[in-house]
């Protein structure tokens, strides 16, 4: 798209764009590289086509988790999540980059967490565990559990953004699939009940399903 700029067109306009170049407008045709990628460039593919797809599967979770955050930096709560864990959310060198779920971050904020947790397999579900005997200072006992759980064999995640209050110390994610022997990241975080502050998720680790 061309934008009108002093008189002057700047921008794509069909085949053509048009810009400015030390001080002049350069236009000229957009053309089709044919040179092969560079490893550094394929390396950037690799760890951007797995970032994606990873989100696009969490992407209610993270719309949530990121939002408060997006609002401050007027952004797109995608946006943050998609930059954060660009950098820090995978591990491995191309060919063999992977997603690093022990470091990829679903939430992001200033809630407190807790201190003990543990995640246990149920007949209907995955039972959260954690410590509510205390309240960390700037937490709430009102402040609700957000749970998740990613499948990488059926790219499917489970999750609940609005659970039980932190003063319960447990809540259930139900988890509508058969057992399967099937491997399942997980994570948890907290929201506070007027959902104006939320907390960093954390990995709750590895179970099988």
């Amino acid at each position: 798209m061309a934008v009108n700029r002093n008189g002057f067109l700047t921008g794509k306009v069909g085949g053509m764009v048009t810009y400015p170049l030390n001080g002049v407008l350069v236009t000229r045709a957009i053309g089709v590289n044919t040179n092969p990628p560079t490893l550094k460039q394929l390396s950037v593919r690799q760890r951007t086509a797995l970032v994606n797809d990873f989100l696009k599967q969490v992407s209610e979770f993270t719309s949530v988790g990121f939002e408060l955050n997006a609002k401050k930096a007027k952004k797109r709560a995608y946006a943050l999540a998609f930059g954060y864990n660009w950098g820090f959310g995978v591990k491995g060198t191309y060919p063999d980059i992977q997603i690093d779920f022990e470091n990829f971050r679903l939430s992001e904020g200033q809630l407190p967490l807790v201190n003990d947790f543990e995640v246990v397999v149920e007949e209907k579900g995955l039972r959260y565990n954690w410590n509510a005997d205390t309240t960390p200072d700037g937490a709430h006992w009102s402040d609700q559990v957000m749970m998740l759980a990613y499948f990488p064999a059926l790219k499917k995640a489970f999750y609940c953004t609005a659970g039980a209050n932190r003063i319960n110390g447990t809540d259930l994610l139900p988890i509508r699939y058969e057992n399967n022997e099937l491997v399942a990241e997980t994570y948890l975080a907290f929201i506070s009940n007027d959902r104006k502050r939320i907390s960093n998720s954390i990995y709750t680790g590895q179970l099988i399903w």
